[in-house]
């Protein structure tokens, strides 16, 4: 606590909170209650009581097919305590991992053993986008009912075999939905009143837009990105092995220098391209968490955490919005030019476009989405 702070007359350690009621932790069984590879889990929000509100930790308003591959990457900037208390999450050591995958080598480590002790083989998808960063949420009498759509990876590629062993696939198994509500009338009048009224709901809209093969012995590659945004955050392009054998693995294609040309305008973002020195900045400008991430400038290049950015916001405050770049001429677009150095294999390069996206909520309606 800054010590001006505290000498303020008005300064009061504890404020009285309006958020009182019974507390629930609700967990729903799934039926079915299991899923195979490719297979889509439907997840509906509850309507709960008039009197509840959502605690948040049929149009189409995200949709992402490289969803685990980006978020996966942006865990990596995470610091270590967040790190470590999300095994359930799926970040975990090696040991614990091989536990969880009953591979008897792990029986020898404590920790594992200790972690596998309480939690098993249980995961969980958090399935809070969009809704966590809006505060508390009523549903009872909202029109449009909120869904989410999760479909499951095929086994190859989350999954590695030993030798000439092949994957024989993965079912999850008693699935279960949980979430938890406030029962307060009060509160939920006036979350309620917001929806009821006008609302937008700002988030971050994340698009695959393609997935290409680099050749090993390429040095020039040229991108290009015609789709039109009111306010495009970044252009993020992700690189693996074309057998990954480790989900958070993400090489450095000897990167030499980046040029952007935006609607025609050459030597956007830097004026002279963006050196190879800057990569890591550029990076950490957009997913930096604080000075204490896991993350590191060692790590970035050496141990295959790697990420090209190109950032095209104004300011780099994760706390707004829409100070991203507004893109209108789809036939020139962005192209990115790309100065490398011959690689050892071939590299595939997973290019996303993020944007600032907005739900427009009307009288409990859905009335429009931007992005």
């Amino acid at each position: 606590m800054d010590r001006t702070t505290e000498l303020m007359p008005s300064f009061r350690r504890m404020n009285r909170t309006e958020i009182t009621g019974d507390r629930t932790r609700h967990i729903l069984t799934f039926n079915p209650n299991s899923a195979k590879p490719g297979e889509e889990i439907y997840v509906n929000i509850p309507k709960l009581k008039a009197d509840s509100v959502l605690v948040p930790d049929r149009e189409k308003v995200y949709d992402n097919s490289g969803e685990s591959l980006l978020e996966v990457y942006k865990d990596l900037w995470l610091h270590n305590k967040q790190r470590d208390d999300m095994v359930e999450d799926g970040i975990a050591s090696e040991a614990t991992r091989k536990k969880i995958s009953k591979d008897d080598a792990a029986n020898d480590d404590a920790e594992a053993t200790a972690l596998f002790g309480v939690f098993g083989t249980k995961q969980k998808i958090r399935i809070n986008k969009i809704l966590k960063d809006h505060g508390l949420y009523a549903p009872h009498n909202m029109a449009n009912d909120l869904q989410y759509v999760i479909t499951l990876p095929a086994a190859t590629e989350i999954m590695s075999a030993q030798g000439g062993e092949s994957v024989e696939g993965y079912t999850l198994e008693n699935i279960e939905l949980e979430y938890e509500s406030i029962d307060n009338i009060d509160l939920a009048r006036k979350a309620e009143g917001l929806y009821g009224s006008e609302r937008e709901l700002s988030f971050e809209h994340a698009t695959l837009m393609k997935k290409t093969e680099w050749s090993k012995d390429s040095t020039i590659i040229n991108e290009t990105i015609n789709v039109p945004r009111r306010s495009m955050k970044a252009i993020v392009m992700l690189f693996t092995n074309k057998t990954k054998t480790d989900s958070e693995e993400y090489i450095y294609p000897n990167i030499e220098k980046v040029r952007v040309t935006i609607e025609g305008v050459p030597n956007a973002v830097y004026s002279q391209g963006i050196p190879k020195t800057r990569l890591y900045e550029e990076a950490r400008r957009l997913f930096g968490t604080d000075e204490i991430s896991h993350q590191t400038l060692t790590g970035f290049f050496k141990d295959k955490k790697f990420a090209l950015v190109i950032d095209l916001r104004t300011v780099s405050d994760a706390r707004t919005y829409g100070n991203g770049a507004k893109i209108q001429n789809t036939q020139s677009g962005i192209l990115v030019e790309i100065t490398k150095k011959a690689t050892t294999a071939n590299v595939i390069c997973y290019l996303f476009v993020l944007s600032d996206g907005v739900i427009k909520i009307t009288n409990g309606q859905l009335a429009g989405i931007k992005y």
